[in-house]
Formats: structure tokens, C-alpha cells, sequence
């Protein structure tokens, strides 16, 4: 029979390839949206198509909505489940349930009361357009490993388009603060990054909803990348969409939903 080490470490793997699962589904979506884009452009004005047209282009909504709508929540639930079981075989206290929100905890220096929510429940939606003309204002797509700053703007629920760069500054230090509380004293080496600095400022801020523009992509790879901290750092039912572009001018789109499980714990 299997010692209980053992069994946590295969429930610790099997939520590293639940994890890979999740990557997949917003690679799958960022995909989905490509195709409706580009199928949408080559058949505008398509005559005796346009029921055929319209069709197939909800089709691939559907299909886009229902990768992180329907198929996340589950796997994100299934993991919770399983980062609960592991803590239970360990002898620690178990995790909040799902549907449990955890409440914020702000260093006093950095957030003197909790801020109620602001904004709306669900996620706004930025037009196609303004991304694009934003996008325009932005310096050329960094080229990997220059040494470049990520720069781009960030629209809350008022609509107001912000400034935000790549670096240490307060809103990194909040990343660091937040990861600490969270039981991670090491705190995260890509503070800095663009996508967790916002991340961490919207909790902070009780901002529930918020799109960023920049000239970059995020980073997806490894415990430090903003595809598995970005999530943890933003509290449940928050979301951050990210509008990207590579250094090859491929543009790209990531939403990231709060309330994930670190997974250091």
C-alpha cells in the first residue's frame, strides 16, 4: 500500500497536469477568438451567406466562451478539491471552500481599510477599436531578453485609460506584500511584470475588473509567470484581460480569473 508521501506526491502531479490543462484552455481560447477574427474578416460582405456566416461565427463564441466560462471553473474547482485532500493527508488546516471567498488582508501601511468593490459584477468588455488605437500609441513589441520595459495602458470600470510600465515601484512592492500574507515570503522574482503589478493593485484597490494594453506578451512558463500568479493574486470573481502583441506582431489575448489555489500551499 502506498505511504501517505506517496499519495500527496501523485495528487501534487496530477494538479501539475490539471494546471497544463488550464494553459491549454487560454491557449485554446486566444485560438478560438484568432479563427472568429479572421473568418469574420475574410466573409465581411459575403452575399447569400450572411445566415451561414452568422452561424459559424457564433459557433466559435460558443466555443470560446464555454473553454474559460465553463471547462475552467470546473478544473480550477477539481484542483481546489485536490489542494484541499493534500492538506488534510498533511495534517494541515484545510482550504476555503470553492464558493468560500477569502478576505482580503492589506499590510496597514499599504491599505488602511479594505475598500469596498468597485465597479461592475461582471466583466466589461473594451471595444475592438480602442485596443487597436491604444495598441498604435505603444512603443515596437519588446524583442525577448533585451532588456526592454513592457509599456502600456490599463482601463478600469470608469473607462479611463492609465499609464503602466514593467519595474519595481509600489504597486511591485504590493505583489511582494500580497504573496507574503498568502504564505510566501520569497515573494515572486517577475514582480515587476506589468500583468502582476495590476493584479495586486486591483486587490488592493477592490477593483473587480480591469483590461490592459501592452507591448508585450505575458509570461506563461514556470511558479513565478504571470499565468500562475496573476491568478492567485487577483481575488475570487476578479479578471484581468490582457491585449498583447510579440515581437512578430502576433497579437494576443488572455483573460486571468481570481481565486486560484497557490500552489505552495
Amino acid at each position: 500500500m502506498a505511504s501517505t508521501g506517496d499519495v500527496v506526491a501523485q495528487i501534487r502531479a496530477a494538479c501539475e497536469k490539471a494546471e497544463h490543462c488550464r494553459t491549454a484552455l487560454e491557449q485554446a481560447e486566444d485560438l478560438a477568438e484568432e479563427a472568429h477574427d479572421m473568418l469574420a474578416g475574410a466573409l465581411a460582405g459575403a452575399t447569400n451567406l450572411e445566415s451561414d456566416v452568422a452561424a459559424m461565427l457564433a459557433a466559435f463564441v460558443y466555443a470560446r466562451d464555454g473553454l474559460k466560462g465553463y471547462l475552467w471553473p470546473l478544473i480550477t474547482e477539481a484542483l481546489r478539491a485536490a489542494e484541499s485532500i493534500t492538506a488534510s493527508l498533511e495534517g494541515e488546516h484545510r482550504l476555503p471552500a470553492p464558493d468560500t471567498p477569502r478576505p482580503a488582508q492589506p499590510h496597514p501601511e499599504q491599505q488602511l481599510s479594505t475598500p469596498p468593490p468597485v465597479g461592475e459584477r461582471e466583466p466589461f468588455v473594451v471595444p475592438q477599436e480602442r485596443v487597436e488605437a491604444i495598441r498604435k500609441t505603444l512603443p515596437p513589441p519588446v524583442v525577448p531578453r533585451s532588456g526592454q520595459k513592457t509599456v502600456g495602458q490599463w482601463i478600469g470600470p470608469d473607462g479611463t485609460a492609465e499609464p503602466i510600465a514593467s519595474g519595481f515601484d509600489r504597486r511591485s512592492a504590493l505583489v511582494q506584500g500580497q504573496l507574503a500574507r498568502m504564505g510566501r515570503p520569497a515573494g515572486s522574482s517577475r514582480s515587476g511584470d506589468v500583468e502582476q503589478k495590476l493584479a495586486a493593485y486591483m486587490a488592493a484597490n477592490g477593483i473587480r475588473h480591469a483590461t490592459v494594453i501592452i507591448n508585450h506578451v505575458p509570461c506563461r512558463q514556470g511558479r513565478d509567470s504571470c499565468d500562475t500568479l496573476v491568478p492567485v493574486l487577483l481575488p475570487e470573481g476578479s479578471t484581468l484581460t490582457v491585449h498583447g502583441q510579440n515581437s512578430n506582431g502576433t497579437r494576443t489575448r488572455i483573460r486571468y480569473t481570481g481565486g486560484a489555489v497557490p500552489w505552495w500551499r
